[in-house]
């Protein structure tokens, strides 16, 4: 019996594994049927490529210049046909001309009765005399300005003149010129020509010797760095005036005045100072500077100062490569002066304005000097020697000869001015205050002797004028001006 169900329990285990694997192989073969018959439907509707296009891509050459085919011309044909007549140039007046009527003296036979003798023939060259109260009315002639008249008055004598004269006789076609020259309100005659006659004796008129302008140049002051590396500077032989002067640290510094000669190169310039100012007004000179310190910007701007700042007037100036700044800053009489015309200052000035006393008889009655030191400190030390040959003071700068860079020349002076002044320190700085108003003491040097002076400058624009101990003025040499300005603690040897 055991054998039986174990019997069956094994069959029956196989017939249902066989069964499972029959329904398995149905099921596999309805999946493949229904997925077969999904794709035939069409239900994913996938369009068909009926035909491909190949498309290739061809570069084209570009066209470099499109060609135009001029048409010939068969015939030509005028379209229009223009008059043009000749330019005429408009007629202009011809200017004044004088005309020179060359005349012949005429000789006139007068028979006069003298007292002491017969009748005489007089035979009268050409005469030129003043006119008197029988000449005839002055003719105006059209002048080129409003401001310059010229009047010929044709001198026709009566006999009454004629008797004047003794019996001596003036033709007609003489002629007397006065002209006013641009000075309204006044008359004066510039040029004569003919001759003089007085009984007995025949003379011509002396030349009237040429009068110099009374105006000039506006000078230009023009501040000068003297720091160990902005030497040798540029221009000063050339400038009519230098001032030396102590700035903030023992370094001096020059204010250059040009007035009658011109430099192509001058510098290096550095900032502007109150003191140096005073002495600019002095000379009524345009002050050229770059930049300045807060006093000095003040005193400008309340003065109104005629200046030229690096700073804001850029222009006339330019910077070399040779050195480094700010001791490499340079600029030119010439620019300065295109500068100046453009901001609309005044040009030309009276030269008294500016020009000291010049007298070249004037003699010093003081010691003899040939040699003189002026030590401001250790670093700073101006010597002059006396060269008795060429009659003046060359420079020397701590023990060296001081020369100009452009002309590498050695600085030659004609006149030494020693000008003392106290000085005060303004600020952390080292910034100083020089006053040059009020009176002081000093020296004047020239042809190798010397004169101790006083000096007195009563405004801020008046000029410094030096006397004698007997309280005369004194006048400097032709040539040009070396100021040294020195204080209490100045060593002075000579």
């Amino acid at each position: 019996m055991a054998g039986y169900r174990a019997k069956r329990r094994k069959i029956r285990s196989k017939s249902f594994l066989g069964r499972s694997f029959l329904i398995s192989l149905i099921l596999n073969i309805i999946f493949i049927l229904f997925f077969n018959n999904l794709i035939s439907f069409d239900f994913i509707n996938i369009p068909e490529i009926e035909e491909l296009i190949m498309v290739t891509l061809v570069e084209l050459p570009s066209v470099q210049k499109p060609t135009t085919v001029r048409p010939e011309i068969v015939r030509e044909e005028p379209i229009a046909e223009v008059s043009v007549r000749p330019r005429v140039e408009p007629a202009l007046p011809e200017p004044a001309k004088t005309q020179e009527i060359e005349t012949q003296p005429k000789v006139e036979k007068e028979e006069v009765q003298l007292e002491s003798g017969p009748r005489v023939e007089v035979k009268m060259p050409e005469i030129d005399i003043p006119a008197t109260v029988d000449m005839a009315p002055v003719k105006e002639e059209v002048s080129i300005r409003s401001d310059v008249q010229v009047a010929t008055r044709e001198l026709s004598p009566s006999i009454a003149s004629r008797r004047e004269i003794e019996g001596e006789v003036l033709e007609k076609g003489e002629y007397e010129i006065q002209a006013r020259l641009g000075m309204e309100g006044r008359e004066r005659t510039e040029s004569t020509y003919g001759t003089v006659v007085t009984p007995g004796e025949l003379s011509t008129l002396p030349r009237q010797a040429e009068k110099e302008s009374p105006f000039g140049k506006r000078p230009l002051a023009i501040m000068i760095d003297n720091a160990r590396d902005s030497r040798p500077q540029s221009g000063l032989e050339k400038a009519n005036v230098v001032y030396e002067v102590l700035a903030e640290g023992g370094i001096t510094r020059f204010l250059a005045i040009f007035a009658t000669q011109e430099a192509d190169k001058v510098g290096p310039v550095r900032s502007a100072r109150p003191y140096f100012i005073t002495k600019t007004l002095e000379h009524n000179a345009i002050y050229v500077h770059a930049g300045e310190s807060p006093d000095a910007a003040i005193f400008i701007k309340e003065e109104r100062i005629d200046d030229i700042n690096e700073l804001v007037h850029f222009q006339p100036f330019w910077r070399t490569s040779d050195r480094k700044p700010p001791h490499n800053l340079y600029t030119s009489t010439e620019r300065l002066r295109d500068e100046a015309r453009r901001l609309g200052y005044i040009e030309m000035v009276n030269k008294d304005d500016y020009q000291f006393e010049i007298d070249s008889n004037e003699v010093l009655t003081g010691k003899e000097i040939n040699k003189i030191n002026i030590k401001y400190n250790v670093n700073y030390e101006v010597s002059y020697q006396y060269m008795p040959e060429i009659q003046r003071y060359v420079r020397f700068l701590n023990g060296n000869p001081h020369i100009d860079a452009e002309t590498g020349r050695q600085l030659q002076v004609k006149n030494i001015i020693i000008q003392a002044s106290d000085k005060k320190i303004l600020d952390t700085e080292g910034r100083l205050a020089i006053d040059f108003i009020g009176k002081g003491a000093g020296l004047i040097i020239y042809n190798g002797k010397s004169e101790e002076i006083t000096w007195s400058k009563e405004a801020l624009e008046s000029k410094t004028y030096f006397f004698n101990k007997d309280g005369n003025r004194l006048a400097i040499q032709p040539g040009n001006v070396w100021i040294q300005v020195v204080h209490p603690d100045t060593e002075i040897n000579y």
